[in-house]
């Protein structure tokens, strides 16, 4: 029979995953015969791991993985975070919860639902548990029961249940469970022999993710109107659509039995959007923090692409949910970002700009639409693009 505080003691786990092994010495660890193999609770401000000895004597090759998933429970904040809790369709929840945890994971795991059985459905790695459960909600829309299979889970979610989101502290303890994590593995992550897992933690570098669980648990200073700033970006696209008043170019005398396909404007619900950062030395880090935190909110109803810009384009990538180590810090030029041979291969949607203001602008506006993101007191003379103001607390 396993011991169940022996499991988060194997010396696989030591050797090979020192930071997971650091947040598991760090839970509360409870033999429960009625979970499956193991889960996850938080009850006051402690999280605690089930396991079922039993059950784990049975298939031992299955133990690494699941300890690994189970702290990816934990540390992306799937029983603290408040943007998870109490969701309309709670089964798309347990199943983007179950993707993002077995996600970066490559020790053997019994039948896990993947990001790569997901992505037919709009879900890519990388993103968010809360970006894939609003994409699968969209995919319901769309298609109904096709997302109605029943669940296949690595752990027991009933776990997860039972502390549960109601409950959650005022102040996340997830931060400082993964602070302390951290503190103990200390320059250990510099003797990783070869083998990089050693120095992430749900496949980032520890230290990134403890900025964002500090930063998501954070809201923005002053609230931006994203629902009315984002209309201005859903644009109009082209689609066939079947139509009963024409007929089937393959079936032209079945009028009424095979309908034929009309061009229409169909609405884009999720825009892709260019966030240009002005990276000069004017705009200061507490700034950069604070756009942050927008642009978290706002990743939740767009896919984002994100140049950091002074007088050129410094760099381009997808959001990761952290603004830090900024490239640029020159002058300010705001005419690089609407470049066509810049602007036209990322084929977004619209621009967001965050900027002072300070600086030379295109004399013409593109052919999407823009939004000037300016920070309080900036005088800015562009005369095109809507505006917002950040304000900084």
């Amino acid at each position: 029979m396993i011991d169940a505080r022996e499991v988060t003691r194997s010396p696989a786990l030591l050797a090979r995953y020192p930071y997971y092994a650091a947040v598991l010495a760090r839970l509360d660890v409870v033999e429960d015969p009625t979970v499956e193999s193991m889960g996850v609770s938080l009850h006051g401000r402690r999280f605690y791991l089930h396991v079922n000895p039993e059950a784990l004597a049975r298939r031992p090759e299955f133990t690494l993985g699941i300890l690994l998933h189970e702290v990816h429970h934990v540390v992306l904040g799937h029983l603290t975070d408040p943007a998870l809790a109490e969701p309309a369709h709670p089964d798309l929840m347990e199943l983007a919860k179950e993707a993002s945890a077995n996600e970066w994971i490559v020790e053997p795991l019994p039948d896990p639902i993947t990001v790569r059985a997901l992505e037919r459905w709009g879900v890519r790695r990388g993103q968010s548990t809360r970006e894939r459960y609003l994409r699968l909600v969209a995919a319901r829309e769309r298609e109904g029961d096709a997302l109605r299979a029943a669940p296949r889970f690595v752990d027991d979610h009933r776990t997860q249940a039972r502390g549960g989101a109601r409950t959650v502290p005022a102040a996340d303890p997830t931060p400082a469970l993964v602070r302390d994590a951290i503190a103990a593995v200390g320059d250990r992550r510099e003797i990783d022999g070869g083998a990089p897992e050693r120095a992430t933690l749900a496949g980032r570098d520890p230290g990134r993710l403890l900025e964002l669980l500090e930063g998501a648990s954070r809201a923005p200073a002053a609230p931006l109107d994203w629902r009315s700033a984002l209309a201005m970006f859903v644009a109009a696209r082209r689609a066939p659509e079947h139509s009963w008043s024409r007929p089937s170019r393959r079936f032209p005398s079945r009028i009424g039995e095979i309908p034929g396909r009309a061009w229409v404007s169909r609405r884009n619900a999720r825009p892709r959007l260019l966030i240009s950062l002005d990276t000069s030395a004017s705009l200061p880090d507490t700034t950069l923090a604070e756009i942050a935190r927008h642009l978290r909110e706002i990743s939740a109803h767009a896919d984002l692409v994100v140049a950091e810009i002074d007088v050129e384009v410094a760099r381009v990538g997808p959001f990761d949910g952290v603004l830090r180590d900024v490239a640029g810090r020159g002058g300010t030029d705001l005419r690089p970002a609407f470049e066509p041979r810049f602007l036209g291969p990322l084929a977004v949607d619209g621009v967001v700009y965050f900027t002072d203001g300070d600086g030379p602008w295109p004399e013409a506006a593109p052919a999407l639409p823009v939004l000037w993101v300016l920070t309080p007191g900036a005088e800015f003379g562009c005369p095109w693009g809507a505006r917002a103001t950040l304000t900084i607390g």
